[in-house]
Order: structure tokens, then C-alpha cells, then sequence
């Protein structure tokens, strides 16, 4: 393990010397969430006191042996993450310059905004919302006894993803109608509250992501030392209120808090459980039960095939823990050494392709390609730590079918008239 950190610290030092952190970087999403990973759990394992552990399944008490094997795979993918990704940097130079350029997502000195027609759109926005959530809910937004009043709701997803506009709106427009903004924000808030949505944090994230956008660089940086906190701290909050509150609704959830203040540091710690340690555990008993990982069974799971092609319906049954917890897709590869130094080399290798690919096309203001792979690249991250390798992996195709077609799509537009080709639509 010595040796797996000596060269693990040599690779982080020489990609991240002036190396600038890129909100939309896929490299970094990796890098950044399992070292996350490693130290939460660390600090958890070692820490936290017993009694109060989440221990979801029972996973949460191993021993030393087993919580240090692990800890090894996960240094062991970091490591040969890495070097794939240092591996590309050494075939493209221009990599190793971008990536320690600072990238704006938006360049706000050269944003005009009409703010009084988006304080107008505002308004509109938010008096349409609440005439929907009223036809929807009426007096049961403040109580009701079920969670959800109605079984098929036609006017949710119209007003939840308004609120999202309504709250990127909101925050381009605070600093120069405060009050506007403000209220929209609440509006937006309450109703979120009331459901008993997560969404409510999904407000919350868009209000602050829109502010951040037209701050400084110092102000951005103390903006986000608060607010990744506090939204953290939040979504403990809102996952626990449909759970711990008697009945449901604005009035028994903001009652709940009161009366229950600590579920506030309950929930966001088992949010941040949930989030960064349990699927640690959940690779440990996958590596433990994992008895029959064959390469019939790699091939499977690594088949791009819809799964009634192929016999996945047959062994997916075998590759779970329990019937709730799939084995995760770390634990299946650390059945197979030899194979994961090629799988992981190769995965850095791709995030790090995929990572110029994104920051060339923010440099050029061509948002929605480098946006949708972000996504793509993002959600295997999340997945692999705790769903099973198939699932995980199909991201990875998607990513790649997308790659893809970006360059049909470029390769066609060379073909069209002129006249068309001036046209942004296609590889924007």
C-alpha cells in the first residue's frame, strides 16, 4: 500500500501542479468525489461513534483486514486512473496547457441582461406557478395526511421545472432587484417545502448557481466555502421532513422542525453517509460474495447489448448482495485484477479525452455537447460506486455513441451549402 501512495502522490503532483479545478471537468469529478470518498470514510470508520453508526444492511462494522483491503482497491483504481490520464496528456501536450488555463463558463463582462424584461418574465413565471400548485394541491400544499394527494399529477412537472427557470432567473436579476428575486426565490422554496420534494434543493442549487455566475472570482470562491455547506446541510434537511413529520405538508414539516431540531444534523449526516461512505461498505461485501466472477460473467456485464440479448436476466439474480444492494461496480472489477489495470488505464485515459473535448468547446462558447458529456461521464461516477458494473458501464457507451455522433453531425455540416453550414445548430 506504501508503494500504491508513493506513486498515487507523484501522479496527483505532476497533473495537478498549476493544474486549474473546472467545475465541468470530468477528471476532476473523479479524482475530487472518491478522494472524498476515502476520507469520509476514514474518518467515519475510525471516528464516529459506534452506537450511532447508519449500518445500513449491516455493513458498516469489518475488520481491519477487510476495511484495509478496500481502502487498496479504491488507491489502486485512483492510481491507474491517473496514470491513464497521464498517459493521454503525454500523447496531446495541448491537454497539459489547457488544463492549467482558467476557463469561465460564462464570461459575464460581455453579458448584457435586460433585467427589467426578465423581472417581467419573473412575475409572469411565478404567478403561473402558483396558480398551478394551487389547481394541483389547494389547501393540501399546508396539510394532508397522505404524502402524495393524488395518484397522476398533469401539472408537477410543468411547475417544478418553471421553478427551476424562475430560480435562475431569480438569481441573475439580485443584484439589481433584491427584493424581486428574493420573494421568487421563497415562493419557490415554500412550494418545495410543502411538497415534500427534493426538489426544494434543486431550487436552492439553480438560485445559487445563477447568483455565483455574475460574482468576482475571490467573491465566487468565499460564496462556494458557504454554500456547498449549507446546501448539504439543506438536503439532510428536506429528505428528512416527509420521514420524521406527522402528516404531511407546509404546516407538519415546519412543526417537525421545531420540535425535532436535531433531525437537521441527523439527516444531513446520513445524506453525507449516503452519499460518500456507504457504497465503500457495499464494495467490501461485494468483493466478500463475489465467489463466481467469471469472465463469462465480465463479458456480460461489459455487453452493450440490451440485456434480453444476451443472459444477463440469468446471473443478474447472483451479482447482488441482497435483494435491495446490487454488488458495485469497483467491487465486481477488484475481482479482476489483471483486467482493471487495463479497464481503470483506459478509463482515465477516455475522462481525460473527454475532459479536452468539454473545455475546448466551453472556450468556444458551444455549451450543449460539453454539457451533455459532463453529465454522462458524471452519472458513471455516481453509479459506480454503488449499482453493479453494467449498469455503470452503459454511461460509458453513451458517452462514447455521443463522442460519436458529434463528429457525423461535424463531418455533415462540411457537406452542406454554405448558407447552412454558417448554422450552429448542429455541433453547438
Amino acid at each position: 500500500m506504501v508503494v500504491i501512495l508513493f506513486f498515487l502522490f507523484l501522479l496527483v503532483g505532476i497533473l495537478y501542479w498549476k493544474r486549474k479545478i473546472f467545475l465541468l471537468s470530468p477528471v476532476d469529478v473523479f479524482v475530487l468525489f472518491f478522494a472524498g470518498v476515502l476520507i469520509s470514510t476514514v474518518l467515519y470508520h475510525n471516528f464516529y461513534p459506534r452506537y450511532e453508526k447508519f449500518n445500513f444492511f449491516q455493513f458498516d462494522f469489518i475488520g481491519k483486514n477487510k476495511f484495509n483491503r478496500t481502502f487498496f482497491v479504491y488507491l489502486k483504481m485512483l492510481l491507474l486512473f491517473l496514470l491513464g490520464v497521464f498517459i493521454y496528456s503525454v500523447f496531446n501536450k495541448s491537454y497539459f496547457v489547457l488544463a492549467k488555463q482558467r476557463i469561465k463558463i460564462i464570461d459575464t463582462r460581455n453579458l448584457k441582461l435586460n433585467t427589467n424584461q426578465i423581472s417581467k418574465i419573473i412575475v409572469i413565471i411565478a404567478l403561473l406557478c402558483v396558480l398551478l400548485v394551487y389547481i394541483d394541491y389547494g389547501s393540501l400544499l399546508f396539510y394532508r395526511a397522505e404524502y402524495i394527494p393524488k395518484d397522476n399529477s398533469i401539472f408537477k412537472i410543468i411547475y417544478q421545472n418553471l421553478f427551476i427557470v424562475l430560480c435562475l432567473l431569480s438569481g441573475a436579476v439580485y443584484r439589481t432587484n433584491r427584493s424581486l428575486a428574493l420573494t421568487a426565490f421563497c415562493i419557490a422554496i415554500i412550494v418545495g417545502i410543502g411538497v415534500g420534494s427534493r426538489s426544494a434543493t434543486i431550487y436552492l442549487l439553480a438560485f445559487g448557481l445563477s447568483y455565483s455566475v455574475f460574482l468576482n472570482r475571490s467573491r465566487a470562491r468565499t460564496f462556494y466555502i458557504f454554500f456547498i455547506p449549507f446546501v448539504i446541510f439543506f438536503f439532510g434537511y428536506n429528505i428528512s421532513l416527509r420521514l420524521e413529520a406527522n402528516g404531511h405538508g407546509l404546516i407538519p414539516y415546519l412543526k417537525v422542525t421545531l420540535e425535532k431540531p436535531e433531525i437537521l444534523f441527523t439527516y444531513t449526516i446520513m445524506n453525507i453517509y449516503y452519499t460518500f461512505i456507504f457504497g465503500f461498505y457495499a464494495t467490501s461485501e461485494t468483493i466478500h460474495l463475489y465467489k463466481n466472477a467469471s469472465i463469462g460473467n465480465l463479458i456480460t456485464t461489459l455487453n452493450p447489448l440490451p440485456g434480453r440479448m444476451t443472459n444477463w436476466y440469468s446471473i443478474a439474480s447472483k451479482l447482488r448482495i441482497n435483494e435491495i444492494a446490487p454488488f458495485t461496480a469497483i467491487g465486481e472489477l477488484a475481482k479482476y485484477p489483471v483486467f482493471s489495470v487495463f479497464y481503470y488505464s483506459l478509463l482515465g485515459y477516455y475522462f481525460a479525452a473527454i475532459d479536452y473535448f468539454i473545455k475546448n468547446q466551453i472556450v468556444r462558447k458551444k455549451y450543449l455537447w460539453a454539457v451533455l458529456q459532463f453529465l454522462l461521464l458524471v452519472l458513471y461516477v455516481v453509479h459506480s460506486f454503488e449499482y453493479n458494473l453494467r449498469s455503470s458501464h452503459r454511461f460509458i457507451y453513451y458517452s462514447m455513441a455521443l463522442y460519436l455522433l458529434y463528429f457525423i453531425l461535424k463531418g455533415l455540416k462540411t457537406k452542406l451549402p454554405r448558407k447552412l453550414s454558417n448554422s450552429n445548430l448542429l455541433t453547438e
